[in-house]
């Protein structure tokens, strides 16, 4: 009795068949993911949502090289989209960092609580935190931004930029030094690990816009 298709190889087929409902459900599948990955890279809505239509472009001009042996459809898109997402990172940390972020941006990144006040004052601490990412080389930075904030856990990371566990490990522990210099050096902060420098944001964990932790 032959095996019934693969769900994702079935999706993918049904959209290189011209079905424009198949297109729809992948979209509506996967578009949260990839917006959070485009979000973790801009912090700028209108930005995120134009990065998350390029990557489904992207995704559409590729379709044909899915395999479904090799990777969930949900970690193919996802792959293509950090692609793409890093290479549009690179060229928008040498035009403007991430100065222009509004206080709408930094807020989504943070937890609710009651205190107005408290609030402030972390929004400044989470702004100043992008604000020295965005001096960090490209080798560090990104590996901060896809541990730290977009919650890939090491061998994710190493996949992505074709680095090993190892070297992952290295460049982050380099990064979170790096920021911890570089905030203390504007704040006169007492020493402290880099990790502390992210109490800012709350825990990271899984979810529809993240990876595993």
């Amino acid at each position: 009795m032959p095996s019934a298709p693969h769900p994702d190889a079935e999706l993918v087929a049904r959209c290189q068949r011209g079905d424009d409902g198949a297109w729809v459900d992948l979209v509506a599948a996967y578009g949260k993911k990839v917006y959070g990955i485009a979000w973790h890279m801009t912090y700028d809505s209108a930005e995120a949502e134009e990065l998350t239509q390029d990557c489904f472009l992207k995704v559409w001009q590729n379709l044909d090289r899915y395999e479904p042996t090799e990777a969930s459809l949900l970690a193919w898109i996802a792959a293509l989209s950090r692609n793409l997402c890093i290479d549009h990172y690179r060229r928008r940390k040498r035009e403007k960092g991430f100065a222009f972020l509004s206080d709408d941006a930094v807020s989504a990144l943070l937890p609710a609580t009651d205190d107005p006040q408290a609030d402030a004052v972390r929004r400044e601490r989470v702004r100043m935190l992008l604000d020295a990412i965005s001096e960090l080389p490209d080798e560090l930075a990104e590996v901060v931004i896809l541990r730290d904030l977009d919650g890939l856990d090491y061998r994710e990371i190493g996949d992505l930029l074709k680095l090993a566990d190892g070297t992952v490990k290295s460049r982050l522990n380099r990064a979170r030094i790096e920021l911890a210099r570089v905030v203390r050096g504007r704040v006169g902060a007492s020493a402290g690990d880099g990790r502390s420098l992210y109490s800012p944001f709350g825990p990271r964990t899984s979810s529809a816009t993240g990876g595993a932790r």
